[in-house]
């Protein structure tokens, strides 16, 4: 059986007031991840199926419609799209406890762009003794 986790090999996050902060070093970008994407988010960090995902909040949350499901394999799609998760198998299948939980909020991904040159910098590594430093990586490149 497989599954998806958070590709943790560029990426960062921290959870400030409730709201999941990410960034890729590798593409720059960083993320800003509101309502229920905290709780996906943490779910992440261990491999999961998706249905095992919907299946906890749909525990956690009875009055869960399609629409609040759909918005939660929307948010999935979006971060494999963004590459920040992936295929991982995983072990027998079990919910991940999330109970306790306030009221459901639909998950949200905000994508910042606007810093992404200088997080791409790495000027402890990219030293080019012909072209000065720090060595500039174009975007993408890891």
């Amino acid at each position: 059986m497989s599954g998806f986790v958070l590709d943790e090999t560029n990426l960062t996050s921290e959870t400030f007031d409730g709201e999941v902060i990410a960034v890729n070093f590798a593409t720059g970008k960083y993320y800003g991840m509101k309502g229920s994407a905290r709780l996906i988010w943490e779910m992440l960090r261990e491999p999961v199926e998706p249905g095992m995902i919907e299946t906890a909040l749909r525990l956690s949350y009875p009055d869960l419609d399609d629409t609040d499901i759909a918005s939660v394999r929307a948010f999935l799609d979006r971060l494999m799209q963004e590459g920040i998760l992936l295929a991982s198998p995983i072990a027998p299948p079990r919910a991940p406890d999330i109970s306790g939980r306030d009221t459901f909020e639909r998950p949200e991904l905000e994508i910042h762009t606007d810093l992404q040159e200088l997080i791409v910098l790495d000027p402890i590594h990219d030293v080019d003794p012909g072209g000065g430093w720090p060595l500039r990586r174009e975007l993408g490149d890891s």
